[in-house]
């Protein structure tokens, strides 16, 4: 009897989902508009300056709501969106979720070098930042987002960001390579600064799953543990910290051969480097030979 009654509660229970989905069509649905929007918002475009910023003819009152901006839509403005902010366009379409693309420069700093140039060569170094986001935890993924001012709309800026994901702070290779994609920037007048976050900050913006939502502010509105990524390529101790020694210091030792050989490619030239950097570094090298 009471298999009977679970039964028929089971049986109302999808006639009631039946009827509720069936009398308003869509409505579990996420709008195309309503992504557009969220889009420019996270971006640092607030909804009523979507028009100076897509032109062809849209008016204010066109998104003043999601549903008049649905109406107004075209492919050229989707696709226009896409490339504008550097967005996988099955996203904003409802089909992928993923948002970014990301980039895996992991022992390849001539491939970040060549990367770095075509960015300078669209903004200049003064329209381009950087963050380097760590956990506490150094082995949890960090990411290196850079930050591209696209233009400015009554002098606030909006922006186009990179995802290089895939570093490993407790790993000496994968510090060793990130270190040269820091110190590049560095000396290309790109200024990257460090934050150390929670593990959940890391991962919501390391894989491109998740909008970029950092809004007018753009990089500059995250906190967390300020440090200087600039220092792993000028103190020992700095670059050192967080890798994972390994049987008889050998994650160490590695860690520093792999310093002199990035040193001597070049890919470590800051402002800040100088002999003195050279000699603090041979001095921890033989430390731990």
């Amino acid at each position: 009897m009471f298999g009977e009654i679970e039964s028929f509660c089971a049986l109302v229970d999808r006639v009631k989902k039946f009827f509720k989905n069936h009398s308003n069509p869509g409505s579990d649905k996420e709008l195309l508009s309503t992504r557009l929007v969220q889009l420019y918002e996270a971006h640092g475009v607030h909804r009523n300056q979507i028009p100076k910023v897509i032109g062809q003819g849209l008016t204010l009152y066109d998104v003043s709501t999601d549903e008049r901006l649905l109406k107004k839509l075209t492919d050229k403005i989707l696709s226009s969106t896409c490339q504008l902010f550097g967005i996988n366009r099955d996203w904003l379409d409802g089909a992928s979720d993923e948002i970014y693309p990301t980039y895996d420069f992991y022992k390849c700093p001539a491939k970040f070098e060549a990367f770095l140039s075509s960015l300078l060569a669209k903004s200049g170094s003064d329209g381009l930042d950087g963050i380097l986001l760590s956990a506490v935890d150094s082995r949890v993924e960090s990411v290196l987002i850079l930050q591209e001012t696209i233009d400015s709309i009554n002098e606030k800026p909006y922006y186009r960001y990179y995802l290089c994901s895939g570093w490993f702070l407790s790993y000496w290779k994968s510090t060793g390579y990130i270190t040269a994609c820091v110190a590049m920037c560095w000396k290309n007048n790109v200024y990257v600064y460090g934050l150390y976050v929670d593990k959940a900050t890391v991962d919501k913006y390391a894989h491109g799953n998740n909008l970029l939502d950092f809004g007018y502010d753009g990089i500059y509105q995250l906190s967390g543990i300020r440090w200087y990524p600039e220092d792993l390529a000028l103190v020992p101790e700095t670059y050192l910290k967080n890798i994972n020694p390994e049987e008889n210091q050998f994650g160490l030792n590695a860690a520093l051969s792999l310093w002199f050989k990035l040193y001597h490619q070049g890919y470590l030239d800051t402002p800040y480097m100088d002999n003195n950097v050279e000699l603090s570094f041979n001095d921890a090298h033989k430390k731990f030979s």
